[in-house]
């Protein structure tokens, strides 16, 4: 099946390398695409599961790397690399030195959107080729075809989505480039109104097209991730009430254990002695939304930035975090199933919540765990990333009782006494804003939301000043601190050189 994927993708493979950076290099004595292998494709339901398994492979490969790059992968770097969880180690490579030091240039490997073009471009062909499929196949009924098309329509708008929330302005494609003899180098579009006539649009096709109240494959984009990624873009927007709506069809949905999240207690919450099941076992969560497949024995290593290795990974935890978590060692039973809690000799870069190893303080040198030999199971939403999103919008709209009431879920699972309503650390919207963040950096650390949490609640410079005093000085520089640019511009990540010399009509994020 992996060949299938592989040769009815390369159309897609093709076409995404010449606009992956929002522009070509021209190929020489090759007729246009649509001229080509693109009619032999698109004919039958095994030509869709085949191109649809080729938009979450070109997604997986974004988070995770290419399975030969070793410590590859984004779905750490773009989502936490700036931000306080993680920071370099003593072995160090330019990337995460940047990144820890956010002193980011435009040779740096984690800023080139190439990769999401990809996926972007083959999910363009998806759109455009799937609706004929249904004439040549009587197998692909409408309910077949309208839930793949929301697949694809979902990831396209999730690869944007990084885009927005990482650079800004885009280059828009919402049509395959077929045809290498038209130009391929356009503008970027406002953030803002990719945002909403993209990203927002093409969820909302998705779940109009997406069948309701199924139980859906973890793996897959269903009717629950939908509705997540809808939350998670009106929070970008700070659209509070559609954010709410949202949460609320999350609430509705089934996930793939067949139970109705229901979003009404705690006991909704995947219970904190099976909550490394989130990571290990995702399909038999209840708690589980929508998870990435990265199988080893098809896909190579999932060298995470931080994991598990036989070898020094250029990342570590943040020692700050590490030691601030580390007080709650007897309490927060997160803690221990989520980081090695023993410092130094090596324990400081492992990080074993996403892999299938029993204890917390793991092997390290020669007789650690070989991170080649598991399977990876990176989560992209699930419920208690969903509750405290709605414990943060409902705080915003003037209900702190409720908001109080859904952060609490979360902390009573982890074996974390809950805040009283009289609590100062929750007393007043700023407080318990900043205790629900508190909340979301221990539960979610790991999952790829830092960045964009801090980004999202105008939280950056507050959070981030002291923590990169402490790495500047370490590291030899002066103590300046998190600077963030005229207008927060340096909130977003510069554009990769490949990226600028591939399309001449687009410029350089300012600040860069």
């Amino acid at each position: 099946n992996q060949e299938k994927v592989k040769k009815l993708s390369n159309i897609a493979i093709a076409a995404a390398s010449v606009v992956a950076m929002g522009s070509c290099k021209k190929f020489l004595n090759q007729p246009p695409l649509s001229q080509g292998e693109t009619s032999n494709y698109y004919k039958s339901g095994k030509d869709m599961n085949a191109a649809i398994a080729g938009v979450y492979s070109a997604l997986q490969t974004q988070m995770l790397g290419d399975g030969t790059s070793k410590y590859g992968g984004n779905f750490n770097y773009w989502g936490e690399g700036r931000a306080d969880n993680f920071e370099r180690s003593g072995y160090p490579n330019t990337t995460i030195t940047e990144l820890a030091l956010n002193g980011l240039t435009a040779g740096n490997s984690a800023t080139d959107w190439s990769g999401l073009y990809q996926v972007i471009n083959r999910a363009n062909y998806c759109i455009k080729y799937f609706p004929r499929i249904p004439a040549l196949d009587n197998t692909v009924t409408p309910t077949v075809l309208a839930n793949a098309m929301a697949q694809v329509y979902a990831v396209r708008a999730l690869s944007y989505f990084y885009i927005v929330r990482l650079w800004g302005d885009p280059v828009v494609w919402t049509d395959p480039y077929e045809d290498i003899s038209q130009p391929s180098a356009r503008p970027r579009t406002a953030a803002a109104t990719v945002l909403d006539t993209v990203v927002i649009a093409d969820l909302q096709k998705a779940y109009g097209l997406i069948t309701k109240n199924a139980t859906p494959n973890v793996y897959n984009v269903g009717e629950a991730a939908i509705s997540a990624m809808l939350a998670d873009a009106y929070m970008w927007k700070k659209d509070y009430p559609n954010a709410v709506t949202w949460i609320g069809n999350v609430f509705k949905a089934k996930g793939p254990t067949g139970a109705v999240y229901t979003g009404t207690s705690g006991a909704n919450l995947e219970p904190i002695s099976t909550w490394k099941n989130l990571f290990v076992a995702p399909y038999a969560s209840i708690e589980s939304i929508w998870s990435i497949n990265w199988d080893q024995a098809y896909n190579g290593c999932a060298c995470l930035p931080v994991g598990i290795a036989k070898s020094n990974s250029p990342v570590s935890v943040d020692s700050l975090f590490k030691a601030t978590w580390r007080v709650n060692t007897k309490i927060d039973q997160r803690l221990v199933k989520s980081i090695d809690t023993l410092g130094g000799n090596g324990h400081d870069n492992i990080v074993p919540k996403f892999y299938n190893i029993a204890g917390n303080a793991v092997p390290t040198g020669t007789g650690a765990p070989d991170a080649q030999q598991y399977n990876v199971y990176p989560v992209m939403y699930r419920l208690g990333d969903i509750y405290l999103l709605y414990a943060e919008a409902l705080n915003k709209l003037g209900d702190p009782t409720n908001a109080l009431k859904y952060l609490n879920y979360v902390r009573v699972r982890a074996g974390v006494a809950a805040y009283l309503a009289t609590d100062p650390a929750v007393t007043g919207t700023a407080n318990l804003e900043n205790a629900i963040l508190d909340e979301r950096h221990f539960e979610l650390f790991g999952e790829g939301k830092r960045w964009f949490d801090l980004v999202r609640t105008d939280h950056v410079k507050q959070v981030l000043d002291p923590v990169l005093k402490i790495r500047q000085v370490r590291f030899g520089s002066p103590a300046t601190g998190f600077d963030p640019g005229p207008n927060n511009g340096k909130y977003l990540w510069p554009l990769h050189r490949d990226v600028l010399t591939a399309n001449k009509i687009i410029s350089q994020n300012k600040d860069y």
